[in-house]
């Protein structure tokens, strides 16, 4: 192998790490209105 070939190889295992951090982590602060999250919106009920 050369050393481009393992570099490009290094850039797509990098990238799809990241994909999959980015899928398996939680939203942050995506609650939506009509909890108790105190945003001030009164719920229906």
């Amino acid at each position: 192998m050369d050393w481009q070939t393992l570099i490009a190889s290094g850039i797509v295992v990098l990238t799809l790490t990241i994909f999959l951090v980015r899928l398996t982590r939680r939203p942050r602060g995506r609650h939506g209105c009509g909890h108790d999250c105190g945003c001030g919106k009164k719920s229906i009920e």
